[in-house]
């Protein structure tokens, strides 16, 4: 099954440099042309779009709606962003991001998802996927999960930030 995993669009949280795991913010103007370039430059056939229920996942999963509106939309909590618990609506500056994501049973945060629930979580979705008769599948989520599937897959990935409205392609 082949997997194309796009980043949502930029937010002004992302531009400012703000963290926001589970804060539900919202597309801005340069996020949404984002958003509209990679739908029309996309042109593989899929059988389905899943999104993180987030709006600023749902708002880029929009415009790859639109290509085919026969294409079914599932929107999935399980591809919400790691919930950054305190560090939500701080600067980025403010934490020690290598420290973070390296730990898997604690987290360096104040009630922030353990790294071993957040890739629990994803693992949940990816194994649910592999029972459906997919051959191609578009998921519209956040850089968070895209490096969690990309770890579940190969456990030698090494963490790294996503561009907005990066597509990476995988099979699973």
């Amino acid at each position: 099954m082949n997997l194309y995993l796009v980043r949502h669009g930029e937010t002004d949280a992302n531009a400012q440099g703000i963290v926001q795991g589970w804060l539900d913010t919202t597309l801005n103007e340069k996020g949404i042309a984002q958003a509209v370039k990679v739908a029309a430059g996309f042109n593989k056939p899929i059988d389905v779009i899943y999104s993180s229920d987030l709006v600023r996942a749902t708002r880029t999963a929009q415009e790859f709606r639109l290509l085919d509106e026969e294409v079914p939309y599932i929107e999935d909590a399980r591809l919400r962003e790691r919930d950054f618990g305190d560090a939500a609506g701080t600067h980025r500056d403010e934490h020690d991001w290598e420290q973070f994501w390296s730990l898997n049973d604690r987290a360096t945060i104040l009630n922030a998802e353990i790294l071993n629930d957040f890739t629990v979580r994803i693992a949940s979705f990816l194994d649910e996927l592999k029972s459906r008769p997919y051959q191609a599948v578009l998921i519209v989520a956040h850089g968070g999960v895209l490096n969690r599937v990309q770890a579940i897959l190969d456990p030698r990935h090494k963490h790294y930030a996503h561009v907005n409205t990066a597509i990476l392609e995988v099979t699973l």
